[in-house]
């Protein structure tokens, strides 16, 4: 069985869709939410149709809670804004069934902007994601429940908890991207400007290797996102 965890915190626009996108998932799973401190309709929407966990606000901490609850022999980590192919549990296992594979992640494409330079960044994602083995949350990550516990689960840090466990995950096993597409919102790109967005994201990761603190990469991250109030015209992000 696969145990799909989602983090959530304050989606409460976006979950009925989320809900009615994972009802449609065909195979044998158990949906697990975590919600992180939701100050709106977040809780009260999922708890009619699935199973609510609360936690400390923090990705990874909210992670950790679900899988620490989870069933499933096969963890996959989803974003409240993700679209899958109603097949996608039929993949995972069949990629799990394969010799070393331990884990793995989606191809990932940007379903509310299709410009130059999102397909560009959908595509690198991809490639660092196969030729590296390092996956980031929004590719749907997904690992063997035993090997994940083996390695203690997601680091409890701020930030950065995807880019640390693949660095953990590869020295083990072998990842494997799945050619199969999962839709990411580009959200926060539209928030901040796409160019703006990704220079940030590369030069958080830069600062990681260098040994900053996570605390120290969170506060960066929060408090660029919150100078950047500029809305881009809707028809520069139309597919």
């Amino acid at each position: 069985m696969v145990s799909i965890i989602i983090p959530v915190l304050n989606e409460g626009k976006n979950i009925k869709a989320f809900l009615t996108m994972l009802e449609k998932v065909k195979g044998k799973k158990e949906i697990i939410f975590v919600d992180g401190e939701s100050t709106d309709n977040t809780v009260s929407t999922v708890r009619k149709c699935a199973k609510v966990l609360s936690s400390e606000r923090g990705r990874a901490r909210q992670m950790n809670e679900g899988a620490k609850y989870a069933r499933g022999n096969i963890l996959w980590f989803l974003h409240a804004d993700s679209i899958v192919d109603p097949n996608s549990i039929d993949y995972i296992e069949k990629a799990i069934e394969e010799d070393e594979i331990i884990g793995g992640g989606f191809s990932l494409y940007f379903y509310d902007c299709n410009t130059l330079f999102m397909r560009y960044i959908s595509t690198t994602s991809n490639i660092r994601a196969g030729k590296l083995g390092i996956y980031f949350g929004d590719q749907g990550m997904f690992i063997r429940k035993d090997v994940f516990e083996k390695l203690g689960g997601y680091a409890d840090i701020d930030i950065m908890e995807d880019l640390e466990i693949s660095l953990r995950l590869r020295k083990i096993g072998k990842m494997k991207l799945l050619r199969y597409g999962i839709g990411t919102s580009a959200r926060r790109f539209k928030k901040s400007g796409p160019i703006k967005t990704h220079i940030l994201m590369h030069k958080l990761r830069i600062l990681y290797f260098l040994g900053v603190s996570s605390e120290k990469l969170n506060e960066m991250y929060r408090r660029s996102m919150d100078e950047c109030t500029h809305t881009y015209d809707k028809s520069t992000y139309s597919r």
